[in-house]
């Protein structure tokens, strides 16, 4: 994955990115395939940053996906578990202490990222779950790409993709006939509107406004399952036989989850 870490500057490294990406995460294609011409924009200096949100089920693949593209798109992944910032004044632990609090001269976790790169792949996991002023200190973020830390200094991620990820709106399809477990990928497709007006109701105006897409997650089906089961028995050193597969498909595989 080297030859990305120094920035995607032709047609084949996206080829091989998104191959990459669709070799690692099962079921998934549309929402690879709208992941990759956002970051077709990056490349062709039409955009110096991107801002996504990932839409969908519980465990279909959305911070996966996040994680193996930081890995493979720039080598610099870093995960926000926002259930850890519902305080209003924890979004302080990015950007380091104010004046006259403990560990104010202390280096902020997000100067330490600026300082190595301003290529990054930040995954904020379950933004839903954020306080309201850590929004208000996203959006000069995702205005941007920079924002300023506790000590006056201007932290660059001009480069960098934001991806949020969000179960916002699912619940309002729950139930929807059209939501089998069969073929999933057009039927949820189907419904993105209806998820995205809901998502809407949840977030602020100026918060949506940065988003540059929405990419949507379809449910997993047991033939995905078996794929899945596949990859994560490849570096076992055990035989992938049929009925192994089924027997994990059978016990593992869960509508819900």
């Amino acid at each position: 994955y080297e030859s990305f870490h120094n920035g995607i500057t032709t047609l084949e490294d996206l080829q091989k990115l998104e191959q990459q990406l669709r070799d690692s995460i099962i079921g998934q294609d549309k929402a690879i395939e709208t992941l990759i011409k956002n970051i077709k924009l990056n490349a062709a200096g039409l955009a110096q940053h991107c801002a996504l949100m990932f839409v969908g089920p519980t465990g279909v693949g959305k911070s996966e996906l996040a994680k193996i593209l930081g890995e493979t798109y720039s080598g610099n992944f870093f995960k926000v578990n926002c259930a850890e910032y519902s305080g209003g004044h924890e979004y302080a632990k990015l950007i380091g202490s104010p004046p006259g609090y403990v560990g104010h001269s202390e280096k902020s976790l997000l100067g330490e990222k600026a300082e190595k790169s301003n290529k990054w792949v930040f995954l904020f996991d379950e933004i839903e779950k954020a306080h309201e002023k850590f929004f208000d200190f996203l959006l000069s973020l995702l205005d941007d790409g920079t924002c300023t830390d506790n000590m006056g200094r201007t932290l660059d991620f001009t480069n960098s993709i934001f991806i949020f990820t969000s179960n916002a709106g699912v619940s309002s399809i729950k139930g929807d006939s059209k939501l089998g477990f069969g073929d999933t990928i057009e039927t949820y497709e189907g419904n993105k509107d209806k998820v995205k007006s809901a998502i809407k109701t949840q977030f602020a105006p100026e918060f949506m406004n940065r988003i540059d897409s929405f990419v949507y997650f379809n449910s997993l089906t047991p033939k995905d399952c078996i794929k899945i089961a596949k990859l994560s028995l490849q570096d076992l050193p055990i035989k992938r036989y049929k009925a192994l597969l089924t027997y994990i498909v059978e016990n593992g595989y869960s509508k819900e989850y």
